[in-house]
């Protein structure tokens, strides 16, 4: 019996090697891309523990998405799984954010020049001075990661006024650092999320999970408790989706000088 047959089952498909890709893109969840997702041509899928990487091709680019789930340790291991599998080029961290600055609009698109973590480390990011970014994305501030969701206005304040920071995610400062380790090109971009000057429903915290997948059961809890969190998640479901569609296409017109 050859090696790739199985008894009783005939010839068994292996599943192709991953490929060297042009860029590598870093999310911690589904919905951030989930336009870019459906606009990918040529899809493979691969299925590592902890995380799905998704491979395909995208304004002329071949890219290998790593969706990690919440969190740096979750996104530290799938920039690994990216550069030591697909051995990408550029890593592109992208998502979504939240303002610290209170400036800063929703749905901005910004490029931070700076990355930084809450135990004070920092990581500048350089960029050709000779190459234009494509327009609907301004190169600005120093990105804050932290390793929670931070839900009220009062501690986004806090987090400004302690780290000089512009926005807050729960990523990016892990990838920085595992790519300035690699030796790999590093680029973050983010979307406003929600403003400096909002709360967020706490009910997120229940709702969803580190993986990125919301908890029906604890939705339905939610609701029940507080049914006004109905609309406030509602909204924050329709907003979740215009920035996905805004940072789709600013990835997508970011890829082509990548």
């Amino acid at each position: 019996m050859s090696t790739n047959e199985q008894p009783g089952r005939g010839p068994m498909r292996l599943a192709p090697a991953p490929v060297p890709v042009d860029v590598g893109i870093v999310v911690a969840v589904a919905m951030e891309v989930a336009p870019l997702l459906e606009r990918l041509k040529n899809v493979r899928k691969y299925a590592p523990k902890g995380c799905t990487i998704i491979e395909g091709e995208l304004a002329g680019k071949l890219v290998a998405i790593v969706l990690t789930g919440m969190g740096r340790a979750r996104a530290q291991r799938g920039a690994m799984r990216l550069i030591d599998g697909h051995r990408p080029r550029t890593l592109l961290s992208a998502g979504f954010a939240g303002a610290l600055d209170t400036s800063l609009t929703q749905h901005s698109v910004l490029m931070p020049t700076e990355i930084a973590n809450v135990e004070g480390r920092l990581f500048p990011i350089e960029w050709p001075e000779t190459q234009a970014i494509p327009g609907g994305i301004v190169r600005k501030g120093r990105l804050l990661t932290t390793d929670a969701i931070v839900l009220k206005a009062a501690d986004k304040a806090a987090l400004r006024e302690a780290h000089k920071a512009d926005l807050v995610d729960m990523e990016t400062s892990a990838v920085a650092a595992y790519c300035a380790e690699r030796g790999v090109r590093f680029v973050p971009l983010r979307i406003v999320s929600d403003d400096a000057n909002v709360d967020l429903p706490p009910e997120i915290l229940s709702i969803v999970g580190d993986s990125g997948s919301y908890r029906i059961g604890a939705a339905i809890g939610a609701i029940w408790r507080r049914p006004s969190c109905l609309k406030d998640l509602l909204a924050l479901r329709e907003q979740a989706i215009e920035s996905a569609k805004k940072l789709t296409n600013a990835v997508i017109s970011l890829l082509p000088i990548l």
